[in-house]
């Protein structure tokens, strides 16, 4: 029994795998002309010239320590206790309030504290509508205790 032989390309075989591969080998020279792909050297191997194109990202190590400075650190002043200052009381009025004129950097709770009254006491009788929007030279009514 004899085996069948393939039948020979000829030349429209050589024809058609030519039209095959040429579009491929156009493709990879578009490819090479792109900048930065260069086909000529490895991209995996690290050469003793191309240091200075070598970029690496490491991570920052744990134990970093801050760079030097020139200049001489200079301490932190450590803030100072001032004792808060009572305002002279106006002439209290006939139904027993007082008035009292707010200072820089008073608080609607010190007043009331400084006071005994209760907070809502000074806030209703003055009639406060944000209990952080006092302003400096204003005059609020203290309430009697009672």
């Amino acid at each position: 029994m004899q085996h069948p032989r393939a039948p020979r390309a000829g030349p429209a075989g050589y024809v058609l795998a030519l039209a095959l591969l040429m579009p491929l080998i156009l493709m990879g020279i578009a490819v090479a002309q792109l900048p930065g792909v260069n086909f000529g050297v490895p991209s995996t191997l690290v050469y003793a010239d191309a240091a200075d194109r070598l970029v690496t990202n490491r991570p920052a190590p744990l134990n970093a320590v801050p760079p030097p400075t020139l200049a001489v650190p200079t301490p932190t002043p450590k803030p100072t206790a001032v004792p808060p200052t009572l305002a002279p009381l106006s002439q209290p009025t006939p139904a027993g309030a007082r008035t009292y004129t707010v200072q820089r950097g008073d608080e609607l709770k010190q007043i009331a504290a400084r006071y005994g009254v209760s907070i809502w006491k000074i806030i209703n009788s003055n009639d406060i509508p944000n209990p952080d929007s006092l302003r400096v030279g204003q005059e609020l009514t203290i309430p009697s205790d009672s």
